[in-house]
């Protein structure tokens, strides 16, 4: 079984977040970054518009990296490009919460006996434009910025699996 769901993502939110020295330092012009961290996802519920929740997807901690390149045009307006990727990880059950059969999808092997979790990963890649606002200026330590973008973010599934 193979599932794709493509989400737009519109980040409108006035994202109030903050800044360390570093950011506080550079210079107007170009610049970029790279990021890279570990990360924890919550299960994923698949739901109906008429029949309500029909699989909840486990999904194990992994990595995630994430690319900037961006324009400093003064000390408080710049605009960046971002890529991410999360490997949301390998899956560790497709249940149906509903209680109703079939109750969950299992791994092809074995065929028969304990209903093991299906072979299968989730990942996600995104890409973002944004517009940010720094306040103060550079003699500032510490910076906090809002900003406000909009992106894509496709998630695509992949499993392999029967009905159990």
């Amino acid at each position: 079984m193979r599932v794709k769901t493509f989400i737009l993502a519109s980040s409108a939110a006035g994202a109030l977040a903050l800044s360390a020295g570093v950011a506080a330092a550079e210079p107007n012009g170009w610049y970029g970054a790279i990021d890279a961290g570990y990360h924890t996802i919550d299960d994923l519920e698949l739901t109906s518009q008429t029949t309500g929740p029909q699989w909840d997807f486990e999904v194990d901690e992994s990595w995630a990296a994430f690319a900037r390149l961006g324009y400093r045009f003064n000390p408080n307006w710049r605009v960046e490009l971002e890529g991410g990727y999360r490997d949301a990880g390998e899956l560790g059950s497709v249940v149906n919460p509903n209680g109703n059969v079939p109750t969950g999808v299992c791994n092809v092997t074995p065929a028969a006996g304990v209903c093991n979790a299906p072979a299968g990963e989730i990942s996600s890649t995104a890409i973002m434009a944004n517009v940010i606002y720094d306040f103060g200026d550079e003699s500032w330590a510490f910076r906090p910025f809002v900003g406000l973008g909009a992106g894509v973010n496709i998630v695509n599934t992949e499993f392999i699996g029967t009905l159990g």
